[in-house]
């Protein structure tokens, strides 16, 4: 195909394409800034946390280290020992859990310029649905893990097995409960508005 006929192929393509999305340029533009905005918002939220939190595990690991030493070294009893150890290795995995979190949920907000707005715009939505569902999946068998652990924990509760897994539920429920407010309030309602910015082009 000659120079010239490709550039009349291309131009064709593209007034197609454009009649198809029935979108104008200022239309476009108004699009693109949203989108920025948005993502550069909910990017923010996860630079914030994601600091947080790696603060919030490193007074954890401190007082994990503090604890196992001290149990240890004034020879507790072989249960306190153990209990403490099954604390030590599940608030370790809640930790690790915590960072993936945090650091997943920075990657899928960060704006690739190497794609054009509609492909951005499905990426970042399908890569946080799928985030939030592992997420979920995640914690859903760790809560009931960490808050197990927590109450038997030197035997401070010596409740019945069915009263501590009743409680452990409870907890657990509430946990997730409040992740995902806290979700639904600060990210949700801004994908709706990448959603719609996706229906617009």
């Amino acid at each position: 195909m000659e120079l010239d006929e490709f550039k009349a192929h291309w131009n064709t393509i593209q007034d197609k394409e454009f009649q198809q999305q029935k979108i104008s340029p200022l239309k476009l533009k108004q699009i693109i800034m949203n989108t920025t905005e948005t993502m550069s918002q909910l990017y923010a939220k996860s630079i914030y946390w994601k600091k947080f939190g790696n603060i919030s595990i490193g007074i954890v690991a401190l007082c994990l280290i503090i604890i196992f030493i001290k149990t240890f070294y004034l020879h507790s009893t072989n249960n306190t020992a153990f209990e403490t150890m099954r604390v030590s290795i599940v608030t370790t995995i809640y930790c690790i859990a915590m960072i993936w979190t945090f650091k997943r949920q920075e990657q899928i907000f960060i704006i690739d310029n190497s794609k054009n707005i509609k492909e951005s715009i499905e990426q970042t939505i399908t890569a946080f649905n799928r985030f939030y569902l592992k997420m979920n999946i995640i914690f859903l068998f760790l809560y009931p893990a960490l808050f197990y652990s927590a109450i038997k924990y030197k035997g401070y509760w010596c409740s019945s097995p069915q009263t501590i897994w009743l409680a452990v539920t409870i907890a657990t429920v509430i946990s997730l409960a409040l992740g995902h407010w806290y979700y639904k309030i600060k990210f949700f309602k801004k994908l709706k508005s990448l959603e719609a910015n996706l229906k617009d082009l």
